[in-house]
């Protein structure tokens, strides 16, 4: 009884369901992260100002310092921002080909999309809102990538959620990819 019981424990697939929401959560992580790192470099150039124009811009590593805040500023943060953007379309993609899906629920996952980009809008339009701040908008105006991505929101929530549609529903109509089988 117990070898049978081990047997059906290694026999179980790995839960792979997933759920139509991803997309709204990608949505949501990349404006929390594009807000995050203006108010990481507002601060940071904050703490630029500060060893430039105190007693501490007398050291001999304070003018290396300011040049380093400064080109984390302008090149780091976007870069690493475009970086965990395409890490989150990729798992994106990854989750909508391990989610197994029967083929009447494409009108929830429709739905969902709509929400997201209904919900895509207000982020964008929030974004927007606060890079337009007075203390802000210089500091966004240097940084084209997140700016970019973030104001073309709709259009990658589209993009994206259409994409992760047609994997999920393409594995679901086609039966098994890859040659792996569904059993």
């Amino acid at each position: 009884m117990l070898q049978r019981k081990e047997k059906n424990i290694f026999k179980r697939k790995m839960n792979t369901r997933g759920d139509a929401t991803d997309i709204i959560l990608f949505i949501v992580l990349i404006l929390f992260l594009g807000i995050s790192f203006i108010v990481g470099i507002f601060f940071n150039d904050i703490i630029k100002d500060v060893i430039s124009t105190t007693q501490l811009n007398e050291t001999s590593p304070a003018s290396g310092m300011v040049s380093q805040l400064e080109t984390f500023t302008t090149s780091t943060v976007q870069n690493a921002f475009v970086v965990i953007f395409g890490f989150l379309v990729i798992g994106v993609m990854i989750s909508a080909f391990l989610v197994r899906v029967h083929p009447a629920f494409i009108f929830i996952w429709i739905i969902f999309l709509a929400v997201a980009l209904f919900t895509s809008v207000f982020l964008a339009n929030t974004y927007q809102a606060f890079i337009e701040t007075e203390a802000l908008s210089s500091i966004a105006s240097q940084q084209t990538a997140m700016n970019w991505i973030l104001q073309h929101l709709v259009l990658i929530t589209l993009a994206v959620g259409a994409l992760s549609m047609v994997i999920t529903f393409s594995r679901a109509f086609g039966g098994s990819m890859g040659g792996v089988s569904d059993v």
